[in-house]
């Protein structure tokens, strides 16, 4: 599975399915921002359709942190400005995908993100649809610990 899955009319389908969300975070998070490093909102109506993507890069030392709280902190300071606005629109899912270099896989650093950003939404009060890590070699959920895109590694 990867972007390529997705249909014309994606956007017409709820992002409550996790092989839709993965597909579209797969398309929103370019193997060049997972490279540099990116923190992404995906944007949802109220029935979960696909509205728009907000990314910021990441500092390019982020990788290096190692304590625990440096993640949750550096996810508070990505997520704080974009929090306000979301909140203004009620209903709104988010969909939270950290865009990172290295292996698909990175437990301990991906489960700090996902509880963090988790931990962060329920805070705020918003709407977290999912949480996905997009590496160079696929997209995958950390708190459900199943690969959704696979990509093919590149010769």
């Amino acid at each position: 599975m990867s972007f390529l899955d997705l249909t014309p009319t994606w956007t017409e389908r709820p992002l409550t399915d996790p092989a839709v969300a993965a597909d579209v975070v797969d398309l929103m998070i370019s193997l060049g921002d997972r490279h540099r490093g990116t923190f992404s909102v995906v944007l949802c109506d109220p029935d979960d359709h696909y509205r728009a993507t907000v990314m910021v890069d990441l500092p390019s030392e982020f990788e290096q942190l190692s304590r625990p709280h440096d993640t949750g902190q550096l996810c508070s300071d990505t997520l704080r400005p974009l929090i306000p606005a979301v909140q203004t629109a009620p209903g709104t899912g988010v969909i939270l995908a950290l865009g990172r270099p290295g292996p698909l896989r990175s437990p301990e650093s991906d489960r700090e993100w996902a509880d963090a950003g988790t931990a962060i939404c329920q805070a705020a009060g918003l709407r977290l649809l999912g949480f996905y890590v997009a590496a160079r070699d696929g997209v995958y959920q950390p708190l459900v610990d199943q690969s959704l895109v696979d990509q093919p590694t590149a010769a």
